[in-house]
C-alpha cells in the first residue's frame, strides 16, 4: 500500500510524487455530487457514490492517489478516465451506507481542503432538485444513511409529496378553525341565538327563523370585497325584502346586504366583512 506523511509542509509519496498543502487550489470545483451515480463495489442500497471535480486530468489524478493514502474508511476510490458533458474529470468514492456517511464525507472534505483550500461546498443528490450547502442542517434530509430503508428517487419523491400534501391539508384546517372562530366572534353582537360552521356553511339560528349559507370570503372589507370582485356599487334592491328583512332581523348590529349573489354582512364596529352565498 502507498503511504504519505507530512514533512516540511510536503505530502510525500513513496512514486516520488510530491503534494504541498494548497497545490490543488483552483483545479477543484466546489461541487460534490452525492448518491448520483451508481456503485461498482456493491448494491445502491448498501453503497453511497461520493464524487468530486477538477478541471484537469492530472489534478484528479492527484486527488486520486491523495484520498487513496487516506486513513479514512473508503471501500474504493476511482478517476473518471474522460470528462464529463461539462469537460471535468471526476475523482469517485464509494462509501458503506450507515449512520456515519454524512460525517464520513464531512471528514474526507476536510482532508481534501488541504490541498485545495476552503472552498463553500455545494452539495447536488439525486433526491434534491436545487444545490444544498455541505453544511446546511437541511442537507441530511436528502442523504439516506439507512440502507434498510433505503428509497428510490420515485419513492422518496412520493412520500415527500404526500407529507407535503398532509401538511398543507393540516394548515388549510388549522387555518378555517382559525377563520371560523373569527367569523363566530364577528357575529356576537348579533341576535343570534345559535351560530355554527360546519363544511365551510354557515348555519345561524334567531328566535324564529334560521339562516344558512357558503362562507365564501372574510376579513378586511375593501381587500375581500376587490378579492370577488364585488362593490356596493352592485347592492341588490330587488332582492327578495322578506327573507332579508328576516335576516337582519336577526343580525341585529350586524348587517346584511345583497350584492350580486352574495349576501355580505358587516358591521360599523370593524373593517371585518363576511361574504356569504345562500345554499
Amino acid at each position: 500500500m502507498q503511504m504519505h506523511k507530512l514533512v516540511k509542509n510536503k505530502w510525500i509519496w513513496d512514486y516520488n510524487v510530491a503534494l504541498k498543502e494548497g497545490d490543488l487550489k483552483h483545479t477543484m470545483l466546489k461541487n460534490v455530487s452525492i448518491d448520483e451515480f451508481e456503485p461498482k463495489t456493491g448494491e445502491t442500497q448498501d453503497v453511497m457514490v461520493v464524487g468530486l471535480y477538477l478541471n484537469e486530468t492530472a489534478p484528479a489524478k492527484d486527488l486520486y492517489h491523495f484520498i487513496n493514502n487516506s486513513v479514512i474508511d473508503i471501500r474504493d476510490v476511482e478517476v473518471s478516465p474522460n470528462p464529463n458533458p461539462d469537460n471535468y474529470y471526476m475523482v469517485f468514492m464509494e462509501l458503506d451506507r450507515n449512520e456515519k456517511s454524512l460525517d464520513t464525507i464531512k471528514e474526507i472534505i476536510r482532508e481534501v481542503e488541504r490541498l485545495s483550500g476552503k472552498l463553500s461546498w455545494q452539495v447536488s443528490t439525486t433526491l434534491s432538485e436545487e444545490m444544498i450547502p455541505l453544511h446546511d442542517d437541511s442537507l441530511v434530509g436528502y442523504i439516506q444513511t439507512d440502507p434498510e430503508n433505503y428509497l428510490t428517487k420515485d419513492e422518496f419523491m412520493s412520500q415527500k409529496l404526500e407529507a407535503e400534501q398532509k401538511q398543507e391539508e393540516q394548515r388549510l384546517e388549522e387555518q378555517a378553525q382559525d377563520n371560523s372562530s373569527k367569523i363566530l366572534e364577528f357575529l356576537k353582537p348579533s341576535n343570534i341565538l345559535e351560530a355554527g360552521i360546519n363544511d365551510n356553511i354557515l348555519h345561524i339560528r334567531g328566535s324564529k327563523d334560521i339562516f344558512s349559507a357558503n362562507i365564501v370570503n372574510f376579513g378586511n372589507g375593501k381587500q375581500v370585497m376587490e378579492e370577488i370582485g364585488i362593490s356596493e356599487s352592485a347592492i341588490r334592491y330587488d332582492y327578495e325584502p322578506v327573507m332579508l328583512a328576516k335576516l337582519n332581523s336577526m343580525l341585529g348590529n350586524v348587517r346584511a346586504l345583497p350584492i350580486n349573489e352574495y349576501i355580505v354582512m358587516f358591521n360599523n364596529d370593524t373593517k371585518d366583512i363576511l361574504v356569504t352565498k345562500p345554499v
